[in-house]
Parts: C-alpha cells; structure tokens; sequence
C-alpha cells in the first residue's frame, strides 16, 4: 500500500486535531519550527501541510503571528446527503443563517419538473445565507411544494429543515441526488457572502426524496472553493 506524502501526513493529523478539538478555534498552532520537530519533517514540508488547510478555510497564517483554527473542516460529502444536513455535520452552535427570502409562488417549468408536481401547485421558495464560524460558508435557493412539506415557517430555517421534516413532520428522507459544476459569483452571491464578484465558486444542484420516492426538495447552492472538499468511495466489483 503505497504511504502518504510527509507533508499529507502532516496535513491529515492536524486536520484530525482541528476535527476533534486538539487545536480550538481561535487557537494558535505551535510554531513551523515546534511542528517540524514534531513530525520530524522540515519547515516548508510542514507549511505545505498546512497550506492545504488554509486553502480549505480551516486555518490562517499571518505574517509575525502565526497560524490560527478559524473552523473545523466540513464533510461536504455528508452535508449533501439525504440525512445530514450542516447543523448536523459541524453542529447548530457553529451555524448561522440569514434569510433573504421566504415566499409561497408558483413554480417555474424547471421546479415543477424537478419535484414532478403539477405547474399550478404552490411551492416555497427560499433563499438564505450560510455561515460556519461567523465565516461565509454558502448561499443557497430552496423550492419545496407545500402540499408535501406544510406549516414551514421562517424560524424553521434558521435552523435545520431536516430536523422539522423528520422531527414534526415524522417523514422519512432517503435519497438525493446532485449535480456538481465550477460557476463565477454574481453581483448578489459577491453582496451576500463579501466575495469578489467574477470569482470561482462551486455550484451544487441537488434533487431530495422522501423513502416513498417522493421529491420534496429541489436547491441550487453555491460554495466558496476554498472551502469546498468534496469525498467520494468507487469500489469496483
């Protein structure tokens, strides 16, 4: 079995270390030189290590300072599964929403089709911000009918719709499936998220089904790339 790289080691045991609480958020890592010791490694495999980490939005280093936790890494692939959701994967007391909109409207070709509904049945819409540690995680636009999904409110989205659906509404959500594609930020995403308008961004389009097959959810969302880590297991048989 081919060994990681040192400077992927170095990587994946401070990751580790952020994930479980080792390192804190807010806190400052030992010095290039402590760590180089400590993996046994030199300072510029050890910076290489954690770049990677900065580019994910995990860490930042600062001239004179140092390297600091900003947040804890985001399973992505967890968050755009049928059951996680954010809250879920890094925790409710690290998520803060706002809501730009929150309307009951009739759907577009496109969304009717989406959630295979009729184009005269109403559906929400719902667009609203994400931020993971006070830093812009996302910007997302939700449809769902209201025939299959009743009496969402706003304080609903503010935290986490998935616990409504199973936990007031005792539905059971079983599958989605999602389309990943490169896109530049609009005018609105750049407002939102204090990105410059024109950067890369991931978008993730993402159909939700219930475990009779129903859709109840159709989204668009747009991540930061740098914190985008999606992770994904072939086996072939």
């Amino acid at each position: 079995m081919k060994k990681n790289s040192k400077y992927m080691e170095i990587y994946l045991d401070v990751k580790k270390k952020v994930e479980d609480g080792t390192y804190a958020i807010g806190e400052k890592l030992p010095s290039g030189t402590e760590l180089a010791d400590y993996y046994d490694a030199s300072k510029l495999t050890v910076k290489k290590g954690l770049d990677l980490l900065v580019s994910e939005g995990v860490l930042r280093s600062r001239s004179g300072f140092g390297t600091e936790v900003l947040r804890k890494p985001i399973d992505n692939s967890k968050v755009f599964g049928p059951n996680e959701g954010l809250m879920s994967v890094v925790g409710e007391e690290h998520v803060e929403s706002e809501i730009h909109t929150f309307s009951i409207e009739l759907p577009s070709k496109k969304v009717a089709e989406k959630l295979t509904i009729d184009p005269k049945e109403y559906v929400y819409n719902i667009i609203r911000s994400r931020f993971v540690d006070q830093q812009p995680y996302s910007l997302e636009q939700t449809f769902m009918p209201l025939s299959i999904i009743p009496g969402l409110q706003p304080k609903h989205l503010k935290k986490s719709v998935y616990a409504y659906i199973r936990d007031e509404l005792h539905l059971e959500i079983n599958a989605s499936h999602i389309w990943m594609k490169g896109v530049l930020a609009s005018e609105f995403d750049a407002k939102i998220l204090g990105i410059e308008q024109g950067g890369f961004m991931i978008e993730i389009e993402k159909s939700v089904s219930l475990a009779s097959g129903t859709p109840f959810e159709y989204s668009i969302t747009r991540h930061l790339y740098q914190d985008f880590i999606f992770e994904a297991v072939f086996v072939e048989n």
